[in-house]
């Protein structure tokens, strides 16, 4: 593909008509700006574009073009809107699970879009995204002059219920991941040469540690409103929590995940239609992966609870008569429409302020029912089956912290079925660290442990034991 460059002005001659590069003033000055021109195979009219202050930025553009010429770039797609694309990329993807997909809607509409939507995808470049991010770790936190592209995003985030919050590093990751499935299909389809995102570095994102709501970490909340990124209820706390919001309409919603665990898009999507009463089951099937896809046990009180919740959607249903919709879903609206989940994360946030519970998210309430179910079983692979969760390990990563006292009592459980008189429990406890242990020499030292003995005190008199010859691991 050929091209050229040239300099041309706005000046106009007597009878009025512009000069371009045939002014007079044009030469050895730096009156005008540069252009290009060029001809790309199958285009019946040549290219031009100018304003470049040089003739040197010119020809860099001019071999840009060229570059993406001879890459086989789609240039008239190239012109379309990130916004626009962003649209049709995700409308696009016919196969995504519903969880999937309303991510990534939500990546689109609270940050990609209002960050970069307006650009072409011709002019993305790196450092337009990595703008995005810095606004983005600015949300919840206060800002003297917000950028355009923050105040452009808060004003997304107007209808959001975590506006006050800061984003964690892995939300802005999970958003991240979505802008580059996005920009790499793109490239995939000669929209752009590279993804101007690839090489943009971002904070690691792992997810911090669950905490317990100890009493001493609810006091400290108290005094000074200390709280945790993740924290999760004691089962004290959970049952204050249920009792107070026990005729709040989506009661049942909040008791099958504090119980059962679900996520609150599996909650949000779950239907009638999975749902066995009689035989205590419940699938999950609207979730975002296959692993997720699961069939859980309900108990006895879940089924209760969603029995009655039954009962008085049927009765909504009378009420609204022909306008109810009938979405098969567990969880609606009073008219019979799908609960919108932001709404249940909102609401979900106003009945635990209103309760005087330590603060958690509602898929911390998940959280408390996995700690709930290990504390009664000891299984973390059922723990894991019933989270549906790809494996232990992920289960095990997440939970350590919160299973703590739980192995530990196990552990103690497991110490009292070795029984041990009180005098040798004593012995064992006054008998020094090795490190403190007087220096003795080496012909002794073998000596005294060729046959240690140990002497225990008890009903019967003292008693020696020999305990042969010590383990040098020991």
């Amino acid at each position: 593909m050929k091209g050229s460059t040239f300099k041309r002005c706005a000046c106009k001659d007597d009878a009025g008509r512009q000069l371009g590069k045939h002014c007079p003033k044009l030469r050895g000055t730096r009156h005008g700006t540069w252009y290009y021109q060029a001809r790309i195979p199958g285009q019946p009219h040549p290219v031009k574009k100018g304003g470049f202050p040089t003739q040197s930025a010119a020809e860099a553009a001019l071999r840009a073009l060229q570059g993406k010429v001879a890459a086989g770039q789609d240039l008239g797609a190239a012109q379309q809107l990130v916004g626009d694309y962003l649209d049709q990329w995700l409308d696009g993807k016919a196969a995504l699970a519903e969880d999937t997909r309303h991510s990534y809607a939500t990546h689109i509409r609270l940050y990609l879009k209002p960050a970069l939507g307006e650009l072409t995808l011709d002019e993305l470049r790196d450092w337009h995204v990595e703008e995005m991010y810095a606004a983005m770790r600015q949300i919840g936190t206060r800002v003297g002059r917000p950028s355009p592209v923050l105040r452009r995003m808060l004003a997304a985030r107007q209808q959001h219920p975590d506006l006050d919050r800061p984003l964690s590093a892995s939300r802005i990751r999970r958003v991240h991941a979505t802008l580059m499935s996005a920009l790499n299909s793109a490239v995939r389809k000669r929209r752009l040469v590279h993804n101007p995102a690839e090489h943009v570095e971002l904070a690691s994102g792992k997810a911090p540690k669950a905490v317990v709501w100890t009493q001493a970490r609810v006091d400290l909340w108290r005094r000074t409103g200390t709280r945790y990124p993740v924290a999760v209820w004691t089962g004290d706390q959970a049952g204050a929590f249920l009792d107070a919001v026990a005729e709040d309409r989506l009661y049942a919603l909040w008791h099958l995940i504090a119980f059962r665990g679900l996520r609150r898009g599996e909650a949000a999507t779950l239907a009638w239609a999975d749902v066995d009463l009689d035989g205590g089951t419940a699938r999950i099937a609207g979730t975002k992966s296959d692993t997720s896809r699961r069939t859980i046990t309900l108990d006895s009180g879940t089924v209760l609870e969603l029995r009655a919740h039954r009962a008085r959607q049927l009765q909504e249903r009378l009420e609204w008569g022909t306008a109810w919709t009938d979405s098969g879903r567990v969880f609606t609206r009073e008219d019979g429409t799908p609960v919108d989940r932001n709404a249940v994360s909102d609401r979900f946030d106003r009945l635990v302020g209103q309760a005087d519970m330590p603060p958690i998210r509602l898929h911390d309430l998940r959280h408390t029912a996995a700690s709930l179910t290990y504390r009664a079983t000891r299984d973390l692979k059922l723990v894991s089956e019933l989270l549906g969760h790809s494996g232990i390990q992920i289960t095990s990563d997440i939970y350590t912290s919160v299973f703590e006292d739980v192995d530990r009592d196990a552990a103690e459980a497991a110490a009292q079925m070795v029984p041990r008189s009180a005098a040798g429990r004593a012995a064992s406890a006054a008998c020094p660290s090795r490190a403190h242990r007087p220096s003795v020499p080496t012909g002794e030292r073998t000596a005294a442990r060729a046959k240690p003995q140990v002497t225990e005190g008890g009903a019967g008199g003292a008693r020696t034991h020999d305990r042969g010859i010590m383990s040098p691991l020991l």
